[in-house]
């Protein structure tokens, strides 16, 4: 099994942010996490140059994912309600992944095969909650 790190990676616009990766060849990379900076999400290998400072220095998206990503925001009782946890789990029953961020931000991952309407669900919660 490869090792996962956190590397800064650092875009041509001079931002960064840490990130977490698994080296899968010669200055390729597959994203552990989605980029909040970049155009890269999770499962994506992205061609990176290792840095003096010891970072990684973002190139190109080198192999997309194959997955969809939809990004949610999610009110304070979307976030606590009892069927955020479910669906969460029912993402990643059918191969998906998903992410927390910024204490809102819900980034939903799934295969191309898989057909969830997402936003309904999403709007369920609220009617849930």
């Amino acid at each position: 099994m490869t090792e996962k790190h956190t590397f800064e990676i650092s875009y041509p616009d001079e931002s960064s942010e840490g990130l977490l990766v698994s080296p899968v060849g010669p200055n390729l990379y597959r994203l552990e996490e989605s980029s909040l900076l970049g155009e890269a999400v999770f499962g994506d290998v992205i061609e990176a140059e290792p840095t003096q400072e010891g970072g990684l220095l973002f190139k190109r998206v080198a192999v997309p994912s194959g997955m969809t990503t939809v990004n949610c925001i999610l009110t304070f009782e979307q976030m606590q309600a009892p069927g955020l946890q479910p669906l969460l789990d029912r993402i990643m029953s059918v191969g998906g992944n998903w992410e927390r961020a910024l204490d809102g931000l819900l980034m939903i991952h799934l295969p191309k095969s898989v057909h969830l309407d997402i936003e309904a669900e999403v709007k369920a919660l609220s009617s849930a909650a």
